[in-house]
This record gives C-alpha cells, structure tokens and sequence, in this order.
C-alpha cells in the first residue's frame, strides 16, 4: 500500500513511528457478562482514582493544563448523574455492564448535543470514562495499554481521550477517527507538540501496522512506508529560532546557554527560543506514573527517540533515571532507592546509545547523585560494554555535583569525568541545612557564601583537568547568583526554556 492516507489535521508536525492501535469501537461492544468482579460505584471510583494519580504526576512534571484536562476526567467519573442514571437502569432489570453502557450513552449524548461546541466536545471525555470503568467491571486493563516496542509509537483509536496521550511514553503522534478541533484531545496535543491527525478510519490504518508511518499533523495526512524518510522530514517548527545568536559577555567570554527540557513539548520550545542545544534532558518525568517496574530498553528508546527528533541543534545531555525526594514512581513508593542498580542502568545506557544513534543527535550522559569518583568509574564500564555490545562508541559521561560529600573528592572526580554539572537545588539545599521545600530555599540562595564558594572548587577542580562545567539548576536563571556564575567562570548554563532570551542578555551584560 503506497497510497497516502488524508484527515483533517488537528496538531501540527511530522512524526515518524509504528502504529499502535490503543481501543476500537469494537472494544466496548463486547457481550455483557452475568457477574462483574466489582460494582458500577467500585468501577467509577477505581477511574477516578487513577485519574487523580495521574493529575498529580502531570503537575510534577510541570503539566498544570493537562492535569486540568484529567481532573475533569475524574470529575466526570464522580458525577452522580451519571452514577444515577446506572442504577436506574440496574433497577429496570439490565446488567451492570449494560447499564453503565447505557448511562454513559444518555449522558454524551445530552453533552453532544449542547449548542456550546466545546462543551459538546466533552462527550467524547464521558465515554472515555466509561470505557474505563466497563473495562474495570470486565476484569480488564482499564487503560487499554498495549505493547509499543522499541519504536516510537504512533497512536490510533477510533475516539482517543486526552488521557490516552498522557499515560505513559508519550506517542510521537496520534490518529483518532472520532474527535473535534476544539476537544480536549486536540488541546493537549497541541501542547505537548505530539502531531494528530482526526478523521482516518481505524479499518483504513490496518494495512500499515507492519512498517513505519509518517504522520503530518498540519496536512492531516499519514504516509506508509516512511522510514527511509526520518532525516529528511522537514519541520518548520523545528529550528525556527535558530538565529537568536550567542551569548557573549561584555569582555568577550562565551558562555553556552542551553535548556532543560524533559518532554516533546520541551524540546520544541527550546528549538523555537534558539537554544544551543540541551544542557539537561530529565529522563525520569515520563516514568513517574509507571507501576509495572523499571523501564527497560526498549522503553526508553521509545521515550526518547520522539524528544531527541524534537531537540535544537547541538549537544544534548540526557541524565539518567533521578527518582529521588517527590519525583517517584509507584513502584517505589515504599523503597528507599535514588539510583538503579547495574541491570536496569545498563539498560537505559543502551536505550540512550540505540536513540541517539538512530536519530543523529550528540549526547552526552549525565550521572545524578554522585557521591564518590568511583560510581563514575563504575557507570563508565558499563556504558562502553553497552557501546560494544551495541557496535557504538560510547557518549561522554559526565558527574552531577549535588552532594556536599563529594565536594571533599571533587579533584579526583574531575579526572574521572568527561564533564561536571552543578546541581544547584539539591546542593544548595544541603549546604544550608533546608528541606527542598522550605520557602526560605529559593534559587537566590545559591548566592549564599557557601553555596558559592563551593561552585567555585567545582569550577576549579574541572578546569584544572580541562573539563567543562555547567549548571543546570534553577539558580542559573536568577539574577542575583547568574553574575556569579560568569565571574567564577561557569562554562554553560541550562535552564527552562522560557527562560532563555532573558539569560541570554544578562549574559551579554556581564
């Protein structure tokens, strides 16, 4: 099949991935059974609950409007018209399973059929709800998950919800035959920068599920066949703010100001502000929702090969998994545990290389929580094991310095690192003795005596053996402590993406 598949486009951008089919209409008209495991009240809740979990994540992450979209998810799964209707319809003699069917159906249907086009949207949320809780009532996975492989997957339905997008690796691209401009499926593939395209019968998708697609989400179109094109879809979006120069500082020293980035969406608005390149890509943000275990390889290709398409030009520094203070995942809620051991870092070193490789981009790995030299040397055989095993040659790899103990070992650390990265929250928090969370620690407080004093041995210790030193914490973006940066000769800085142009100037005006 060669010909080219056309929609209505919905969110703009290319994306290359293998098609993953997330639920069919067919998925919620299976025959009812007699005896559900739980009750429709149990069901709803269970919805909810996940909802909220996943809201709560999504804040983590910085993702305050998505998790917005999914607390009225979970609003809905409350609604007690909806529970209402459902017991009616128990009580007029049909199954459970049938009468949440039934319930969910008058309830979409009073919403679709609201003057107001974006309320009327809304349905497609209501269904979502209860195709999830008629999952939960069948004994089955009410996320509709299914295995997306080492390929960035491309996600098709015959009504995604917004809540399809979120759970989990983001998909580099979406198609849904069901859904409007204005729903919040759109809305929050337009933020996330995920390409989606409505309107394209699931049946007519089937023919491609054995090769790559190319999605255009601006065209609307979906393209088979398309992986010999990866390097060469052009996206205007990509780099259009290429130009926006060095930063330089009055007496002629250039200092490389990059971008933390940790979702597609980051990427982008880093390409667009001319970033040069990626000074911290956090790893752990797509993980926080995961309840299975430790992603293994093939997981973190498909995490990051979409965000490193999405990168600026110029290095990128991916750190591994950080799941440390609040950014933890449920399967380690109740475990004391801030670095993966060999099997699962290994894997992720491997994920990296295989990404990297397969999308162009410079990186460079980045090791949080460092504590002694030797862990470097440590994670350096395992990941040129990984390159040979992989036929790559290994990244860089760099220390973060976010632990007052390693301070004492910075010399030797130094020697033993590719590069340094100052984490300034952690360490800052640390030296004056404050809980992350307390209000009196704020990224000014990096310009404390001996916050600085000890950026300062970092700095010394890296340029003594020729190591470059960056700072990726948010007291690169402050105003008080960025002119101590330049005078103590920091290398790079890296910062949120907004932040950008204003760090750039005051660069320059130092």
């Amino acid at each position: 099949m060669n010909a080219v598949l056309r929609g209505t486009g919905a969110a703009p951008g290319s994306a290359v991935g293998r098609l993953v089919v997330a639920h069919t209409a067919e998925d919620t008209q299976a025959p009812s059974t007699p005896d559900a495991p739980i009750g429709i009240v149990d069901a709803l809740d269970t919805v909810a609950r996940h909802m909220d979990d996943l809201a709560e994540a999504l804040r983590t992450r910085g993702l305050a409007a998505e998790a917005d979209i999914v607390e009225f998810a979970a609003f809905l799964a409350r609604d007690q018209q909806l529970r209402g209707a459902a017991a009616e319809y128990v009580a007029a003699g049909q199954g459970l399973i049938d009468a949440l069917a039934s319930a969910v159906q008058d309830f979409a249907a009073m919403l679709a059929g609201l003057d107001d086009v974006v309320l009327a949207e809304r349905a497609v949320d209501v269904r979502d709800v209860g195709r999830q809780a008629e999952a939960l009532l069948r004994g089955e996975d009410p996320t509709g998950n299914r295995e997306r492989g080492g390929a960035p997957a491309v996600l098709a339905g015959t009504e995604l919800a917004a809540v399809d997008l979120l759970r989990g690796v983001l998909p580099a691209a979406a198609l849904s035959e069901r859904g409007g401009l204005t729903g919040h499926l759109a809305i929050v593939a337009r933020s996330l920068g995920i390409p989606l395209v409505l309107g394209i019968p699931v049946a007519e998708l089937a023919p491609l599920a054995d090769g790559l697609i190319l999605v255009d989400g601006e065209a609307g179109t979906v393209e088979p066949n398309a992986g010999a094109r990866v390097r060469t879809i052009p996206s205007p979006r990509r780099y259009p703010g290429g130009g926006a120069g060095q930063a330089i500082t009055r007496d002629g020293r250039r200092i490389r100001v990059r971008a933390n980035v940790a979702t597609i969406s980051d990427a982008l608005a880093a390409a667009e502000v001319g970033s040069e390149g990626v000074g911290l890509l956090r790893t752990e943000l797509p993980f926080l929702t995961e309840e299975s275990g430790w992603p293994d390889e093939d997981r973190h290709v498909a995490v990051l090969t979409p965000i490193l398409y999405s990168v600026p030009p110029g290095p990128v520094v991916v750190r591994t998994l950080d799941f440390t203070g609040d950014k933890r995942p449920p399967f380690l809620k109740d475990r004391h545990i801030t670095l993966p051991g060999p099997d699962p870092l290994s894997a992720q070193l491997r994920g990296i290389m295989r990404a990297a490789a397969d999308t162009g981009v410079q990186v460079a790995v980045l090791l949080p929580m460092v504590d002694h030299p030797r862990r470097i040397k440590h994670v350096r055989g395992l990941l040129v094991r990984a390159g040979a095993e992989l036929g790559l040659v290994a990244p860089p790899l760099g220390a973060m310095v976010e632990l007052p103990q390693v301070l004492d070992k910075v010399d030797d650390l130094a020697e033993h690192a590719d590069f340094l990265a100052l984490g300034t929250n952690d360490l800052t928090s640390r030296l004056l003795g404050l809980d992350r969370d307390d209000p009196r620690l704020t990224p000014a407080s990096a310009a404390e005596p001996v916050v600085l004093a000890a950026i300062a041995q970092t700095i010394r210790a890296g340029h003594a053996r020729g190591r470059a030193v960056s700072l990726c914490g948010d007291a690169a973006a402050d105003p008080a402590v960025l002119p101590h940066l330049v005078r103590l000769g920091c290398d790079a800085v890296s910062v949120a993406p907004s932040a950008l142009a204003r760090v750039r100037a005051a660069v320059r005006a130092c």
